[in-house]
């Protein structure tokens, strides 16, 4: 039969080792030190580049030509748009086969005029018929050719004209791309005032964790360890008793039997 009996306590102390003390009790000195300072810096300087002056010439130049234009661009466009409209189909348009006609309308006319001035009929109606049927001929010969060349080109022109307008838009696209240089060095100068802000608000959560992380650590520690305590009554009973006996026996006037009941009572509040 077992009854409780209260508990022992035991509290075990480990410390650092003795030559350690002096570097961590001067570690923890320096990270105090440490985190009372106005903390790590930022770096004072710019963390972008500036254009240089050849990128900003550059910018510059492709600026004022992207908003001027090509004028061989425009040059082209308008040649085509005459080609496109017409205005070469005319032969007044070309004064060289205007030219070409009329040196051979003048041997035509010289032919024709010879040859009804020797049969004695120049100026004669049929004469005058023969005369504009030759120049007719003629101006077929010369100028139908000029004429479908010019066809053909309009057909060439209607061809190049979606490839034509795409092109205006290659200047609006050079001053888009200009436009984006500019801004993307803008973005970098938002982008570092932004990350020395932010440096800014988490120093403090920084710095805390640097001095945890210095302060922190195994180095000692303090354990207690409680254990309940149970004794035996019947081992208790036998033991009093046997030890009052033995003390009876060295008293005079106390019999064994009184003293193995005595010491079974004490034996068992024991």
């Amino acid at each position: 039969m077992s009854k409780g009996a209260g508990e022992a306590k035991t509290v075990s102390n480990v410390t650092p080792w003795e030559t350690q003390t002096p570097y961590l009790e001067k570690g923890f000195e320096r990270a105090e030190s440490l985190y009372n300072q106005a903390g790590p810096s930022y770096y004072p300087g710019k963390t972008y580049v500036d254009f240089s002056p050849q990128t900003n010439v550059a910018l510059l130049a492709a600026e004022n030509r992207a908003l001027a234009g090509s004028p061989i661009m425009a040059q082209a466009q308008s040649e085509l748009l005459k080609q496109a409209k017409g205005d070469y189909l005319s032969p007044t348009s070309n004064p060289y086969i205007q030219d070409l006609y009329k040196q051979m309308a003048g041997d035509v006319t010289a032919g024709v005029q010879s040859q009804f001035s020797k049969a004695g009929r120049l100026g004669s109606a049929a004469n005058q018929d023969v005369l504009a049927d030759s120049l007719g001929d003629l101006a077929t010969k010369v100028y139908a050719p000029n004429y479908q060349a010019e066809r053909a080109n309009m057909q060439n022109v209607l061809f190049q004209a979606p490839a034509l307008a795409e092109a205006d838009y290659l200047d609006i696209n050079k001053l888009r791309s200009i436009g984006a240089e500019r801004e993307g060095l803008q973005s970098n100068v938002l982008a570092d005032a932004m990350n020395r802000f932010q440096y800014q608000q988490m120093l403090p959560y920084e710095k805390l964790r640097n001095y945890q992380a210095a302060t922190g650590g195994s180095y000692g520690q303090t354990s207690t360890q409680i254990q309940p305590l149970t004794r035996n009554v019947g081992a208790g009973l036998l033991g009093g008793a046997l030890g009052g006996a033995e003390l009876a026996g060295m008293i005079p006037g106390m019999g064994g039997g009184m003293g193995a009941g005595l010491g079974a009572i004490l034996g068992g509040l024991l």
